[in-house]
């Protein structure tokens, strides 16, 4: 039996987790848990070199098989005569598809670059990691997006999108929950399997996601750890800060290692026609964000006049969506004043949640607090989302996630109970007993969609259970992509049977 810590028993903890996390595994050991550690390229020489800003694996692009989409890089070192090629190839996958793109040049200057890049009718439906090869007088660079290019086959009016916050790479709160679990961040990669199961069209994540709070440089470690799990993840993820990953520390920057892994501290996407933003609601001036070890100056919310105006604008022009959802940190239903030793409050919090009135926002969808809850405001849906790691701080919370269906075009079910309580955790498992036998437990209440993917010999298979939707296959081995549903409370051994 799991060792569980009372959550009376905290203040008894505290010397314990820090001695455990302080000299917990480095990320390259992650590769003793299920899935290889995973290394970004990142790659280039003083001369020659830069970074793709868009699309990236925090903001990933959709794209159709035939269809277009945008690649926005910025150099160093380069001039106009600089040339490209442009691939994509499966991520992390054991079967490793490569494709060539062609593209024209939108744009181009000596330090932006605008392209638009072709993906050919023949391309499998996948998650791709995006390069670009640079070269200029002799000198090559290759610049890498992991996970950065989802080719889908086509945007329907029915999706489905899992809501996660607080991750927390690096906390010691978790072990207050359980401290097995804890350790070598076997709850996220446990949270991170249970949504790859489920498949849905993308991820997204509202702030926390590093913890940040506890040692000197240990952002450093932190957020190579973070990126590295994220690569886990067979779905588009896309990412948004909260305070933990903002603080402004001796020697460090939080923003600086966001702005290097992630890019902007807020922007906004389509899938299809509908519209989200993710917001910076930890948007304070950077003395503001001063944090030595536990005593930060604020960790409540805060969205400067320049945001603000942004949120105003982007709203204006996506006006015609269907639908609009603002994902962000700290829920503006919350006043944070006394999440800030100078009482500072959430700026500009009247002003958002005016700007969500006019525009009709449909959902708002925010964590911070490591609990849930589901509040509507003027037809707006405001939803708050536990943390899948970390402590948790009411008597009802639990790790968890949200799981939002849309059907037809209107927000169907965003609750795994009503009236607000999102996916827990662990209840939903897989045990791979041969390459052709997978066992699954389904222990939520709710019936499930679920994803499995089988590598096997070269052949012809068929699935005793749901139906076999794709198959990626080189000389001598093959994927195997098997959709079926699985009853609540029910178990599953699903089995691929070769056909002569």
């Amino acid at each position: 039996m799991e060792a569980v810590v009372p959550m009376s028993a905290r203040p008894f903890v505290f010397l314990v987790c820090v001695v455990l996390f302080i000299s917990s595994l480095p990320a390259s050991q992650l590769a003793a848990q299920p899935h290889q550690s995973l290394q970004a390229e990142r790659t280039g020489t003083d001369a020659l070199n830069g970074t793709i800003f868009y699309p990236r694996c925090s903001d990933p692009t959709f794209v159709t098989p035939g269809g277009t989409f945008t690649v926005h890089l910025t150099l160093t070192g380069s001039d106009n005569s600089t040339g490209f090629d442009v691939t994509i190839e499966t991520a992390y996958e054991p079967i490793v598809d490569h494709f060539g793109l062609s593209y024209t040049i939108e744009s181009a200057n000596s330090t932006d670059v605008i392209l638009n890049v072709t993906i050919p009718d023949t391309v499998p439906i996948e998650l791709y990691n995006l390069t670009v090869h640079l070269s200029s007088d002799g000198l090559t660079t290759n610049l890498t997006q992991p996970r950065a290019v989802d080719v889908i086959a086509s945007f329907s009016d029915t999706f489905t999108f899992i809501h996660l916050t607080d991750l927390h790479v690096g906390d010691w709160r978790g072990i207050t929950q359980s401290v097995y679990r804890s350790l070598h961040h076997r709850a996220l990669l446990q949270c991170i399997a249970e949504v790859n199961l489920q498949h849905p069209d993308f991820v997204v994540i509202s702030g926390d996601l590093v913890f940040g709070q506890l040692y000197p440089h240990e952002y450093s470690k932190e957020y190579p750890e973070l990126y590295d799990l994220l690569q886990r993840f067979d779905v588009p993820t896309f990412l948004c800060p909260g305070n933990h990953d903002g603080y402004s520390k001796p020697g460090e920057d939080g923003k600086a290692f966001w702005a290097y892994y992630f890019g902007p501290d807020y922007y906004s996407f389509n899938y299809g026609p509908y519209h989200f933003q993710m917001l910076d609601s930890y948007d304070f001036p950077k003395a503001q964000r001063t944090c030595i070890s536990f005593a930060s100056l604020n960790w409540g919310g805060s969205i400067q006049d320049t945001q603000l105006q942004w949120i105003a604008q982007d709203l204006n022009a996506s006006a015609s969506a269907p639908l609009t959802f603002m994902v962000l940190h700290h829920s503006p239903l919350l006043e944070t004043t006394k999440e800030s030793l100078l009482h500072t409050p959430y700026k500009n919090r009247d002003a958002l949640l005016q700007l969500i009135q006019n525009h009709s926002v449909d959902m708002v969808l925010a964590g911070h607090v490591h609990w849930d809850n589901v509040t509507i405001v003027n037809d707006t849906i405001y939803a708050t989302t536990t943390t899948p790691t970390s402590s948790v701080d009411q008597r009802d919370s639990y790790w968890g996630y949200r799981v939002i269906h849309i059907q037809n075009g209107t927000i169907d079910s965003y609750n795994y109970k009503d009236p607000k309580y999102s996916t827990p955790l662990y209840k939903l498992k897989t045990r791979t007993l041969t390459p052709t036998a997978i066992f699954i437990r389904n222990r939520q209440q709710t019936p499930l969609p679920l994803f499995l993917r089988f590598l096997v010999p070269f052949g012809n298979y068929t699935a005793n259970i749901g139906s076999i939707v794709q198959v990626r296959q080189n000389a001598t081995a093959q994927e195997v992509y098997v959709q079926l549903s699985i009853g609540a409370l029910h178990s599953r051994l699903v089995r691929l049977q070769k056909t002569k």
